[in-house]
This record gives structure tokens, C-alpha cells and sequence, in this order.
């Protein structure tokens, strides 16, 4: 008759039936759920640096709209006063203000360039207006009191005046827009930082679950079976192996496997010496009486 495969033997089978399954969707989860908080971390690092840019881009907008109000109330003071020190302070905020628009025209955070084009645009017809308005100052200060006429400054300054408040609600605009975009920034970022810390609860006992498993399957497939040859020897010490106990290992490929037929080649070399040395006995004893 064909042996059997006993209980326990089948109820290890199940068992690692069972923890492979269960390994298997341990494993799948805890990658997806690695993946979703990698993914969220890189949208957070790509958030980040857009987020950098638009600050660098809106701090330079504010530098810009600061320095030009400094320029507007320079040249109305130079239009009183003619000083050769608010001269050179308007010279070198004119250059400030060229590099800061240069800046912003060559790193836009949209990508867009137009609104600083524009401004630039508007910016050199800025420069040509102080210049004849600087221009038109020193030419009647040279004059007597008697022959100075101011209607040339006066109307360069209300078209000054007219240009300045056209660049001051551009800049408004862009600034608002930059702080828009902040916003909208920061809320993505709260969003896929959520979603990377709900990853990251969900896959810690998930990983946590999947080492146990690991260690159960380990258990199963090295420990158990160890534990089951040492009963195999100990049953051949005490007359009680069944082959068919270690007829499962004897099948596995690897080295345990290989042990279990190791072993019952030597137990049913065993059980044969043992018989050969019965019968023996016994042809003895029947010789004696």
C-alpha cells in the first residue's frame, strides 16, 4: 500500500500555502504603499523648488515696486531742489531698477516674460523722461529768477506721473498673481504631505506585518523542518519511525530536503541490519533449545 501523508504534514502545507499568500499581499501593499509615499515626497521636492523660484520672483517684484517709488519721489525732489546728490541717488537706482527687470525677464516663475517686457519697455521710456525733466531743471536753475519757465517740467512730470501710476498697477498685478501662485503652492504641498504621511502609517505595520510573516515562513520552511528530522532521530533511537513522516521533506529540492533522504536511506539501512540481526537471534535461540 502507498503511504499516506500524515496530518501535521498536510496542515504545514497549508500553513505555508497560506503565509505564501499572505506574503504575497504583504509584499504588493507595502510596494504600493512605498511607491505613494516616494511619489508624494518627489511632488514635494519639485513643490518646494517652483515654490523657491515664485519667492525669489515675487521678493524682487517688492524690491522693484520699492525702488521705484524711491525713483518717483527722487525725481520730484530733484524737480525742487536740483541737487547733484539726488542726481547721482536717481542714476543709481536707474541702474538697480534695469538689472532687477533683466533678473525677473530672464527667470519668470509661469514662464511667461510679457509683464516684465513690458515694464521694461516702460521702464526706458522712464529713463528718457527723467532725463529731460533732469534736463529741463538744470536749464532754468541756470536762469534769473525772472526768465524761468517750469511749464516744460511741469507737464514732463505729469506724464511722469501718468507712467509711473501705469507701471505701479502692472506690478500690482504681477504681485498678485505671484501671491496667488504661492498659495496655490503651498496648499498642493498640504495636500501631498498628507498623502505621504497616510503612506507612511499605513505601510509601517504593513512592513512590520510583512517581517512577521518573513519570520513565520522562515519558521515553516528551515526551523520546522530541522525540528522534525531531531523527532526522526529520536524515533529511530526508540524504534518508532515511520518513514512516511519524512516522505514531504525527502521531496524538497534544496538541502533539508536532501538530509530527509540522507536520513532514510541510513534509517531503512538500519531497519534492515536490525531484522538481519532478529533473525539471526533467532536461529540462534532455536539452535540452543
Amino acid at each position: 500500500m502507498e503511504n499516506k501523508p500524515s496530518l501535521p504534514m498536510m496542515k504545514s502545507k497549508n500553513l505555508q500555502a497560506r503565509l505564501m499568500l499572505a506574503f504575497s499581499a504583504l509584499f504588493v501593499f507595502c510596494v504600493l504603499a512605498l511607491s505613494i509615499f516616494l511619489f508624494n515626497i518627489l511632488q514635494l521636492v519639485s513643490l518646494n523648488d517652483q515654490s523657491q523660484i515664485v519667492f525669489e520672483e515675487n521678493r524682487r517684484v517688492y524690491q522693484l515696486e520699492a525702488m521705484l517709488k524711491h525713483y518717483h519721489m527722487g525725481l520730484q525732489n530733484y524737480a525742487i531742489s536740483a541737487s547733484s546728490l539726488a542726481e547721482m541717488r536717481l542714476s543709481a537706482l536707474d541702474r538697480r531698477i534695469d538689472e532687477t527687470l533683466i533678473a525677473l525677464q530672464e527667470q519668470p516663475s509661469a514662464g511667461d516674460p510679457a509683464p516684465f517686457e513690458s515694464l521694461a519697455i516702460q521702464k526706458a521710456t522712464l529713463s528718457d523722461l527723467a532725463a529731460q525733466i533732469i534736463a529741463a531743471v538744470d536749464e532754468q536753475d541756470e536762469l534769473y529768477y525772472e526768465d524761468q519757465d517750469w511749464s516744460e517740467v511741469a507737464d514732463l512730470s505729469l506724464e511722469t506721473n501718468a507712467l509711473f501710476t501705469k507701471m505701479y498697477a502692472e506690478i500690482g498685478v504681477v504681485r498678485t498673481a505671484g501671491v496667488d501662485e504661492l498659495d496655490n503652492l503651498s496648499s498642493q504641498a498640504q495636500t501631498f504631505s498628507w498623502f505621504a504621511f497616510a503612506a507612511a502609517l499605513l505601510s509601517i505595520p504593513a512592513f512590520l506585518f510583512l517581517a512577521l510573516v518573513v519570520a513565520l515562513i522562515v519558521y515553516v520552511q528551515i526551523n520546522l523542518p530541522l525540528e522534525q528530522l531531531a523527532r526522526a532521530v529520536q524515533d529511530l533511537k526508540n524504534r518508532q519511525f515511520k518513514p512516511a513522516d519524512l516522505a514531504g521533506l525527502a521531496k524538497r529540492g534544496d538541502e533539508i530536503g536532501q538530509m530527509a533522504q540522507e536520513f532514510l536511506q541510513m534509517a531503512t539501512a538500519v531497519e534492515q541490519r536490525t531484522t538481519q540481526l532478529q533473525q539471526e537471534a533467532a536461529e540462534i535461540r532455536a539452535k540452543i533449545h
